[in-house]
This record gives structure tokens, sequence and C-alpha cells, in this order.
């Protein structure tokens, strides 16, 4: 019996830029360029941004070769995608699925763009990456009735956006189905996000995005290695893809 983790897994590896429809390249390409909008706005003008950035100098991970959106220095991977992924959540218009509650782009594109600088991957292992860790973070939201994250004290965009994450980074390392299934697995013990913000104004709301798109980033390589749980829930024949703003892969699982 195959699980749910493997059959997104297989979906997500088997995903290449000529299997997907030139909309969705075409939409891929400008959601990438709404982030980096989001991104560079948010590094002026969210009041959260100095101590981003003075807690990525403590971590050390303000040393390394990748980069981050509107800055000229260079950071460790783990550093630009926990950057990328907070700044581009940090002023909350970032795109938005709305039935799923869920604003993928934040986690996901950050995590595919540093595992590309890692292994120098092409433009078109990149989109096949972001389109993946779109299609897993919002199955995986829509399983639940809408609304229901929010009702159990859950953030999607950060508890669903880690799937998203490490998917992207798997697709992006170009990593066999089994291993994209153990970085799913691994993201899974990172999995979190909280409510509270809406009672106190916290920071964390912008954090918890940013660190599942660090967290997803991690989860990939670590799968090389790590044998992470996976579900054997056999679920759906397949769970309705959707990509963001309406544009669809055309693909199925299996």
């Amino acid at each position: 019996m195959t699980g749910l983790t493997e059959t997104l897994a297989e979906f997500v590896a088997k995903l290449s830029l000529g299997s997907l429809p030139p909309e969705v390249v075409s939409r891929t390409r400008l959601l990438v360029l709404d982030l980096a909008g989001n991104a560079v706005r948010a590094r002026h003008d969210a009041e959260s941004t100095p101590a981003l950035l003075s807690a990525v100098a403590g971590l050390g991970f303000a040393r390394g070769e990748a980069h981050v959106f509107g800055d000229a220095a260079t950071y460790s991977a783990c550093g630009a995608a926990l950057i990328n992924a907070t700044l581009g959540h940090s002023l909350d218009f970032d795109d938005t699925h709305a039935e799923a509650v869920v604003h993928p782009g934040a986690p996901v594109i950050p995590a595919a763009l540093a595992a590309a600088e890692m292994v120098g991957a092409s433009g078109a292992e990149v989109i096949a990456g972001i389109v993946g860790g779109y299609e897993v973070a919002l199955r995986l939201a829509l399983a639940l009735p809408a609304g229901a994250h929010y009702d159990r004290g859950f953030h999607p965009s950060a508890t669903c956006g880690v799937f998203g994450a490490a998917a992207a980074a798997a697709r992006v390392f170009g990593l066999a189905p089994d291993r994209v299934a153990s970085a799913l697995g691994i993201a899974l013990s990172q999995s979190a996000g909280s409510l509270q913000f809406l009672a106190n104004g916290a920071w964390t709301k912008r954090f918890q995005v940013g660190w599942a798109g660090m967290a997803g980033l991690v989860a990939a390589p670590g799968a090389r290695g790590l044998q992470g749980r996976r579900s054997a829930h056999r679920g759906p024949a397949w769970l309705p893809p959707c990509l963001c703003a309406g544009a669809r892969t055309g693909a199925r699982p299996p």
C-alpha cells in the first residue's frame, strides 16, 4: 500500500519544467518577483527587521555565499532562507491562497532559491521545485476543512509551509522519491506555528513562517542520510491541485 507521503513525494520528484503548462511557469515567475518585492519593502518598513538581522548574525548565519533580496551582503544558505522567508511575510502582503488560508510563497520560494545556490541548480529546477512546494503546502492545508487550522490555534502558513519548503528544496536537489518522502518526514518533526500573535501582536507570525522556510531547507539535505517518519495513511487517490491564484499544474499524483 502506498502512503500519502510517498504519493506526494513521487509527484514532487517527477516534476520538470517541461511537464508544466506555460501559464503555470509564467505565474510562478511572477510569484517569485512578488515575494522579492515584499521582502525588499519589508527590509526597510518592518519594525522587526533589525532584530531579525541581529539574530541571524548572532547565530553565525551571516557568513556564506547565499543571497538575500535587496542585500549586497551574503549569508549561509540557512540564513538566506530565514531572512528571505521572514521578510517576505513581514508586511503580510505576500501571496495568499484564500481557501487554504495559507501564504505559500514566503516559506517555499526562499527554500528553493537557497537550495539552488547550494548546488548550482538551473532556473528550470528552481521553477519545478517551487511548483512542487506550493502543491504540497496547499494540498496539506486543504486536507482540513477551511479554517480548521485556525480553529485549533495553529498557523497554517507555518505548519504546512515547512512541508512545502522541504518539497521545494528536495526537488531542487534532485532527490529520488524515497528521499523526498524522508524530507517530508523530517519536516514533520519541525512543523510548528501558533496563533498567539493574534492575542498580543507578537512578531512570531512572520518569524515562524521564516523558520518554516529554513526548516524545510534543512530537511532536504538531511534526507540523504536520515530516515523521516512517513504517513501510512493512504488518503484519497489524489488531493486537488491548487497552485496559488488558480494556476494549475494539470497533473495529479498517481
